[in-house]
């Protein structure tokens, strides 16, 4: 039995106004577990380029004693420069330090003049071959204990405790996604219940003129691909909102933030909303698609 584009747009609409309640529930929950799934995304995404730039910056700074000797800052540097484990040093003296001091306390007056450029040591960034923080860690330690030196500090210690707590952040956002995506289902697959059993004498008089359990299928499956797409449309808009307030909130600003650092391309926002649609599509097509298979397995 040929399936007719007007019969099949009559009977999805017919179904998604008969049960509007069913279906504005349906859509809603799509939308807010599709919303969420798209923020834990973003900021998944953001997160990765943030320590994938942190990982291309210094891994460790080497603070040179106050009353260090120039031959051992020298020789420091020499040896610094010298170890095949590390890609680059810089070398920053007392005005370099002072500068990126007042940079570091722009709005403490109170701190910045009260501390002169001779009471900051001098120091090296350096870059390790390889950003390992075993291997990082491993550098530091052996540096620390070199004739001349103050202090290593090992900046890789504080990324990792956020990097580990945002991890801990997207799993439960992530939970929560999956969460609502499963509510969404069965909220799916209850709508398209309830539009088949409201249908049924007349599924069981097309069955007996011959229709096929595909024929009575469809619009079925094509109501519950609207309400999944119209979810996914929503939660487009959801993330387009987050993204904005984001951005809005964390960058362009005078001094940066670590959630600053936390950003994403426009290719990557693309692709989460292609995402968003794919899966809202899939939910609302297997949940309709079971819904109605369950119904016709007589």
């Amino acid at each position: 039995m040929a399936v007719r584009i007007d019969y099949l747009a009559r009977e999805t609409g017919q179904n998604l106004v008969r049960n509007a309640m069913l279906t504005v529930a349906a859509v809603l929950t799509v939308a807010v577990s599709l919303g969420m799934l798209s923020a834990v995304m973003l900021l998944g995404y953001g997160i990765n380029n943030a320590f994938a730039r942190w990982n291309d910056d210094v891994s460790f700074i080497v603070y040179a004693n106050a009353e260090a000797t120039p031959d051992q800052i020298a020789s420091l540097r020499s040896q610094l420069e010298d170890n095949p484990q590390i890609d680059s040093v810089k070398y920053l003296d007392k005005d370099a330090s002072y500068e990126e001091f007042k940079r570091l306390f722009p709005d403490d007056p109170t701190i910045t003049d009260t501390v002169t450029k001779d009471q900051l040591p001098t120091s090296f960034r350096v870059k390790p071959t390889n950003p390992n923080a075993d291997v990082v860690k491993g550098l530091a330690d052996e540096f620390e204990a070199k004739p001349g030196v103050y202090k290593v500090d090992f900046v890789a210690d504080a990324v990792r405790l956020v990097q580990n707590a945002s991890e801990k952040l997207t799993n439960f956002a992530l939970i929560g996604a999956i969460a609502l995506l499963i509510a969404s289902l069965l909220l799916i697959f209850n709508a398209i219940q309830t539009a088949v059993f409201s249908r049924r004498r007349e599924i069981e008089v097309m069955k007996l003129v011959g229709a096929t359990n595909w024929f009575i299928r469809i619009p079925f499956v094509l109501e519950g691909l609207i309400q999944g797409l119209t979810g996914a449309a929503i939660a487009s808009l959801i993330a387009k909102v987050f993204e904005w307030a984001w951005f809005d909130s964390f960058t362009g600003r005078t001094t940066e933030t670590l959630f600053d650092s936390i950003r994403w391309t426009g290719g990557e926002f693309r692709l989460t909303v292609f995402l968003l649609f794919a899966i809202g599509a899939l939910v609302g097509g297997v949940g309709s698609a079971a819904s109605v298979t369950w119904y016709l397995r007589d």
